[in-house]
């Protein structure tokens, strides 16, 4: 009976490793931060208030009613900026991170893991005339069509702009 369950666990184990998405991006988890809501643990629809409850108050560098804007340093030329936009009804209605690389390759890397994560979180985006590659969703807060879209504009150095936006607002 114990080699049926070892042999059991064993095929279980690797089925396991196997499915679990692995990504190369050692920026990924930080600036994901949370696989709830349409990014970093924030869903189009909540209020100021529960936004700034997911992001850590020592990088708050701007906020009105309106706004907030969060400036994070990953490492020595690294860093990246969130910001949350509301509407006259404290309703979130759009996202945005901009990421900073010293290095291009480290963009690019980044930007096929944010891709393919898009891509198994809300089915296999769109390239768009403009450069940005786009997935299309609802908020389970507001009902609203979302769209979330991503660019690796890199020249000189590593900058990938990732946005989600309330598309009824």
């Amino acid at each position: 009976m114990k080699p049926i369950v070892n042999k059991t666990f064993l095929i279980l184990s690797i089925f396991l490793l196997f499915s679990c998405e692995t990504y190369k991006s050692p920026y990924f988890n930080e600036l994901l931060i949370s696989e709830k809501g349409n990014l970093r643990g924030a869903e189009i629809g909540m209020t100021l208030e529960n936004v700034k409850a997911i992001e850590d108050v020592k990088f708050l560098m701007d906020e009105t009613p309106e706004y907030l804007n969060y400036d994070y340093n990953i490492n020595m030329g690294n860093s990246y900026t969130v910001t949350y936009d509301f509407s006259e009804t404290n309703e979130l209605y759009e996202i945005e991170i901009a990421i900073y690389l010293d290095a291009i390759l480290d963009a690019d890397v980044l930007f096929n893991d944010f891709s393919t994560y898009f891509n198994n979180k809300y089915k296999k985006g769109k390239k768009e005339d403009d450069g940005y590659s786009t997935w299309l969703t609802n908020s389970s807060l507001t009902g609203h069509h979302i769209t979330v879209s991503i660019i690796n504009d890199s020249k000189d150095y590593g900058f990938i702009t990732i946005l989600v936006s309330d598309l009824d607002y």
